[in-house]
């Protein structure tokens, strides 16, 4: 019996169809069992693929790191300030003493001007409210093997509601009892002290006095606006 040529053709495609089915089933077991492969093989450590499971420690470390930064930088502005203060503090220091110096050499040099006992300069500024620091600048070179000692006061004039007034030592003076600021050197000597004036006065001349152990008293006068130190 010869067998129908369309019942042939029939199962030729079926079987082939079967067979596709079966290795297209076979590629994707075998995809899937690759594939799974591969990502066990290249699988990353536990938290690798998480960074916030490290990031605390970071994090921490960090905000050590700027805190110490800010500390140094406070310090170090710090440092900075005060060295500054000390650097303004050394420029008026080494202007003072230039300024002594050059008074020094006019005053004690070979073509000074022979001058005995007197008050050869005189500065006064202003301390807060009433309270005024005088400094006076004692000096002599005609006997320079000598001493000189004694005591050194000053008086103001000026005005007060609108008339001529005079202050002496005693007026100035906060503690009553003091007679004077003692003096003791041979060519010159810096003296100074505070005094304090009273409500409404305006000062126009210091009135300097020096009396020696033994001799004579001394007279000095100055005019206010010639002595005193405004910042």
């Amino acid at each position: 019996m010869t067998a129908d040529p369309s019942t042939h053709s029939t199962t030729r495609r079926r079987l082939t169809l079967a067979g596709v089915a079966w290795s297209v089933t076979a590629l994707l077991v075998m995809s899937g069992a690759a594939l799974g492969l591969w990502r066990a093989a290249h699988r990353a450590p536990p938290g690798a693929l998480n960074p916030a499971v490290s990031m605390p420690s970071n994090v921490a470390d960090l905000q050590q790191a700027l805190a110490n930064a800010r500390k140094s930088d406070e310090i170090s502005r710090a440092a900075n300030a005060e060295l500054q203060k000390t650097l303004a503090q050394r420029d008026e220091e080494i202007a003072s003493l230039k300024a002594d110096a050059a008074f020094y050499q006019k005053f004690v040099g070979a073509s000074a001007d022979r001058r005995s006992l007197a008050v050869q300069a005189m500065q006064v500024h202003q301390q807060g409210g009433a309270v005024w620091r005088f400094q006076a600048m004692i000096g002599q070179n005609v006997n320079r093997d000598g001493d000189n000692s004694g005591k050194f006061t000053l008086g103001l004039e000026g005005m007060q509601d609108g008339k001529l007034r005079k202050l002496a030592w005693s007026d100035l003076r906060q503690d009553a009892g003091s007679d004077g600021v003692p003096y003791d050197f041979k060519l010159f000597q810096r003296v100074s002290g505070d005094i304090a004036l009273p409500p409404g006065f305006a000062p126009t001349r210091v009135l300097t006095h020096l009396q020696p152990a033994g001799g004579a008293a001394v007279d000095n006068s100055f005019a206010w606006k010639d002595v005193v130190d405004v910042d």
